[in-house]
C-alpha cells in the first residue's frame, strides 16, 4: 500500500509563499494556500493550476507553513494552533516582540503544536563545513563581523523593516559559531537605526488596512557593536544590516583562535552567501591560516530552502529531527536581540544586555 501524500497548507501567497509552494511541489507535498489578500489567491489559482485554495485557514491538514507578513506571524500561528494544527513551520521572526512570542509559547503548551523557525542560514554547507573544523582542530571564535545589504528603494513588497527581516541573519551566524567550544554566558548590544524614506507608502497603506499589526514607518539599516560573553572571554562583533545597500552582499568574517589559548589566533575566514556562478547559486567560504597567508576557497552549491523545507516534512512524520531547525527556544532568542537592539536605539546606542 502506497503512503498518502502529505498535506501542508501555505498561508501567506506573496514571494515566500511562492517559493515554498514549488518546492513542496518538488517534494511531492500536496498543498492548500490561503491568504488574506484575495488578489494574491487568484494569482496564485492562476499559476500554481494543480493547488487549491481555501476560503479560510481551515483545519485541512496538520501541517503548516506561515509566510505571511511579519508582523501577523505570532496571531496566525495562534490562530492555526487553536484549529488544530500541530506542525508548523514560520518564516522568522517568530514574533515582532517579546510579548507576541510570549502569546505563542502559551498556546503552544495548551495544545501541544510544535513550532520551527526558518533561518535559511543554518542551511549552508559552508557554515556546516566550518562548524566541522571548529570542533575538530578545537577552535573558538574570538571576534566577528557583518554587513547584509539589498536596495529595497521603492520595492512594492510591504516591509516591517530592516531590524526584523533581515539583521537576524547574520547575527544568527555568528551566534551560532560562536556556541562552538565555548559556553555563551551574556551579549550586550550598542545599537543605532535609521529611518529614511525608502519603502512603497502604498504598499506599506495596503498592508496596514488588511493589517492593522503593520507598521507605517519602517528602518531601513541598523548599526550595532555586538559583544558576546563566553567563558573563554570577550568577542567583540560589529553588524551593519540595510535596505538601502549598493547591491545584495552577504558577508560573513570571523577570527578563529585556539579554544585553550584564545589569544592565539590561527584562522581569518570570510563567507559570502548566495552568490551567482557559473553552477548557480553557491556559498562561498575563504580560510585563511594567518601564519604563512595561506588561503583555501571554498564554492558549495546549495538549495536552502529546499532542504529546509525538506527538513521539515521528515521531522513531522516522525524522522529523525534535523539540527538546523530552529526551534522556539532559539527563535525567541531571536526576538529578544532585536528587540534589545531597538532598546538601545532609543537610549542612545546605550549598551543593552540581550535577555
Amino acid at each position: 500500500m502506497s503512503t498518502p501524500p502529505h498535506k501542508v497548507v501555505v498561508v501567506g501567497l506573496g514571494q515566500m509563499g511562492q517559493l515554498y509552494l514549488k518546492k513542496l511541489q518538488t517534494l511531492g507535498v500536496q498543498v492548500f494556500g490561503y491568504d488574506i489578500d484575495s488578489v494574491k489567491e487568484t494569482a496564485i489559482a492562476e499559476m500554481f493550476p494543480n493547488e487549491t485554495i481555501i476560503a479560510s485557514a481551515t483545519c485541512v491538514t496538520d501541517m503548516a507553513i506561515v509566510a505571511s507578513n511579519t508582523p501577523s506571524h505570532h496571531r496566525v500561528l495562534i490562530d492555526l494552533m487553536d484549529r488544530g494544527i500541530k506542525h508548523i513551520l514560520c518564516e522568522k521572526p517568530l514574533g515582532i516582540d517579546m510579548a507576541a512570542v510570549n502569546e505563542v509559547r502559551d498556546v503552544m503548551v495548551r495544545t501541544g503544536s510544535q513550532i520551527y523557525t526558518a533561518f535559511l542560514m543554518n542551511f549552508s554547507p559552508a557554515l556546516l563545513h566550518l562548524i566541522e573544523k571548529i570542533q575538530v582542530e578545537g577552535l573558538v571564535l574570538t571576534e566577528g563581523s557583518v554587513v547584509w545589504c539589498k536596495n529595497r528603494y521603492g520595492d512594492k513588497r510591504p516591509t516591517p523593516g530592516d531590524l526584523e527581516d533581515e539583521t537576524v541573519h547574520g547575527v544568527g551566524i555568528l551566534h551560532n559559531l560562536c556556541a562552538v567550544n565555548q559556553e555563551i554566558r551574556q551579549i550586550d548590544v550598542m545599537a543605532r537605526l535609521t529611518y529614511p524614506r525608502y519603502a512603497s507608502s502604498e504598499a506599506q497603506a495596503k498592508a496596514y488596512a488588511l493589517d492593522p499589526s503593520f507598521p507605517a514607518v519602517v528602518n531601513a539599516s541598523t548599526m550595532t557593536l555586538e559583544i558576546i560573553t563566553t567563558d573563554k572571554g570577550e568577542v567583540p562583533c560589529s553588524l551593519h544590516s540595510s535596505f538601502i545597500g549598493a547591491q545584495q552582499t552577504r558577508r560573513v568574517t570571523a577570527v578563529l583562535s585556539r579554544a585553550d589559548d584564545p589569544r592565539q589566533p590561527v584562522y581569518s575566514v570570510e563567507f559570502n552567501f548566495d552568490m551567482k556562478s557559473g553552477t548557480g547559486i553557491v556559498d562561498q567560504l575563504l580560510i585563511t591560516m594567518l601564519d604563512g597567508n595561506s588561503v583555501e576557497r571554498l564554492e558549495f552549491s546549495c538549495d536552502k530552502l529546499l532542504d529546509q523545507t525538506r527538513a521539515f516534512i521528515t521531522a513531522t512524520s516522525g524522522g529523525v529531527i534535523d539540527p538546523r531547525l530552529t526551534n522556539y527556544t532559539r527563535a525567541r532568542e531571536a526576538v529578544a536581540f532585536s528587540e534589545a537592539v531597538l532598546a538601545s536605539h532609543t537610549l542612545d546606542g546605550q549598551k543593552v544586555t540581550v535577555p
